[in-house]
């Protein structure tokens, strides 16, 4: 009788994507712009630097209020929530590189309409929310009233509306728990639309999805970035937010009446490095557990 030849396994579809090398660290700069039909730029609605460290395989997030004054803040401020438009993507990654201390090397812009097509690409998004959110104010499709905001706290999955809804809204717990949303959304996208089968196929997702989003990433490079994604994840990504209440910024009602953020810069630099320094300090993934540090706030000393 003659024996049975072993099937042999196919081949894991990763193994076909080079890794992304251990000495080459990098910073994205995520932003999603509110862009109105017929408008050019649009104002940065959230602003998220992702600095990856390979070695580590580690990654840390920091959230940029888009009040943030970058000059004339006295007199005549110049928010940061405006200089894409008016300025360019790349002069808005000089001044997050200067406001941070870090280096910027790519970006990537969706605005409102690519962000729910991105969802509702790959089948919408599964979000744990922390608590009962409800905004009675939130904006209707028009900007010509309102159309209240209701989400349950718990498991939920939101299509591309109601994701776009749940990192936008703030009148219930305001901008910076707003941040915290966006960041947990960033991260439930990788977390969900990152995998083999995409990875392998990204050239054909990029092509469909090339109108949702503009981006200086060589796309050569974006299954690499992917696949050393896919091994960091939220349980080794340390995350945090520019506040007044660390004294990173602080209130400053300009002589022109406007309300902005004036930072504290030389904190700002210090703080973003304690948070990159936390993250590249993690436990290597294969040796012992993962240690959870999303949404943290202020890393201690």
């Amino acid at each position: 009788m003659v024996a049975a030849t072993p099937t042999p396994e196919p081949p894991n579809p990763l193994d076909l994507i080079a890794d992304w090398p251990e000495d080459q660290p990098f910073s994205v700069l995520f932003l999603g712009l509110d862009r109105r039909p017929g408008e050019g730029g649009g104002r940065t609605d959230a602003i998220i630097l992702a600095h990856i460290e390979p070695r580590a395989r580690a990654a840390t997030l920091v959230s940029i209020p888009r009040d943030i004054c970058v000059a004339n803040c006295r007199t005549d401020p110049f928010r940061i929530n405006s200089v894409l438009q008016e300025e360019g993507p790349d002069a808005l990654s000089r001044r997050v590189s200067n406001l941070l201390g870090v280096q910027v090397d790519y970006w990537v812009t969706l605005d409102f309409n690519g962000f729910k097509r991105l969802v509702d690409f790959f089948g919408g998004v599964s979000v744990d929310v922390e608590s009962t959110i409800y905004d009675p104010n939130y904006p209707n499709a028009t900007d010509t009233g309102f159309e209240p905001l209701h989400v349950e706290a718990g498991p939920n999955h939101f299509d591309g509306d109601m994701a776009l809804r749940y990192v936008r809204t703030r009148h219930q717990d305001g901008a910076f728990a707003r941040e915290v949303r966006q960041q947990q959304m960033l991260l439930a996208l990788v977390e969900q639309v990152i995998s083999p089968k995409t990875l392998v196929e990204s050239p054909a997702f990029l092509r469909e999805l090339s109108n949702a989003f503009e981006s200086n990433l060589p796309p050569e490079l974006v299954p690499s970035m992917a696949k050393l994604g896919m091994g960091i994840g939220a349980a080794r990504t340390v995350s945090g937010a520019i506040r007044p209440e660390d004294n990173l910024v602080r209130a400053v009602i300009a002589d022109n009446g406007a309300f902005v953020l004036q930072p504290n810069v030389p904190l700002i630099h210090a703080y973003t490095a304690d948070l990159m320094r936390h993250s590249e300090s993690l436990p290597p993934p294969d040796e012992g557990p993962q240690v959870e540090l999303a949404n943290r706030q202020q890393p201690t000393s």
